[in-house]
Order: structure tokens, then C-alpha cells, then sequence
């Protein structure tokens, strides 16, 4: 028994010191983002129908502190419920003076 252990343990610890020095001299990828222009920079300064045609209905609409109509964005289909990909879009005096999304 003490002979067939023997081998099977040494083949097993070379297979993971390979998979290990594999894994290190692997070269990593870099995910590239599009270059997409950002929303905020076509929406500053819009009125609400602009908004709403670029955009559609805002899923809510409240007031911050600030006593500014805040517009929200968020993802129709979501697996788990968080906060990525929810759009913010904020007015002072009919005009967007704020848009920022969470990535």
C-alpha cells in the first residue's frame, strides 16, 4: 500500500507546483472599456422633456436637501439588488445641473 501512495502523492504535488508556476508566468488581460461619450456631458443643462426623450420615464422622482428634483434611473433586469448601474439625474430651476451613474 505504502508503494502506490508514494507515486500518487508525488504526482499530485508536481501537478499543483506546475499549475502554480503556470498561474504566475501567465500574462493578465486588461478589460478595455468603451469609449462611449458620457451621459452627462449631453444632458447638462437640458430641460425635463429632452431628459425624458433620451431617456424615458424615471423609475423614481424626489427632492434632495438641496430642495433640487432628483430623477432615478435604475436597471430593468437586476439578478441581485444593488445600486450599479442606476442613473442619477438632478434639476435646478427646469434645467440639469448634475449626472452621475453608479458603476
Amino acid at each position: 500500500m505504502h508503494k502506490v501512495t508514494l507515486p500518487v502523492t508525488l504526482l499530485v504535488v508536481a501537478c499543483c507546483l506546475a499549475g502554480l508556476i503556470t498561474c504566475s508566468t501567465s500574462k493578465s488581460v486588461k478589460k478595455l472599456k468603451p469609449t462611449a461619450p458620457a451621459p452627462a456631458n449631453d444632458l447638462i443643462s437640458s430641460e425635463p422633456d429632452a431628459v425624458r426623450k433620451k431617456l424615458g420615464e424615471p423609475t423614481v422622482v424626489s427632492r434632495t436637501q438641496e430642495d433640487h428634483i432628483l430623477w432615478v434611473y435604475t436597471p430593468r433586469l437586476k439578478i441581485l439588488p444593488n445600486d450599479k448601474g442606476t442613473m442619477y439625474v438632478e434639476f435646478e430651476n427646469g434645467k440639469v445641473i448634475k449626472v452621475f451613474k453608479k458603476e
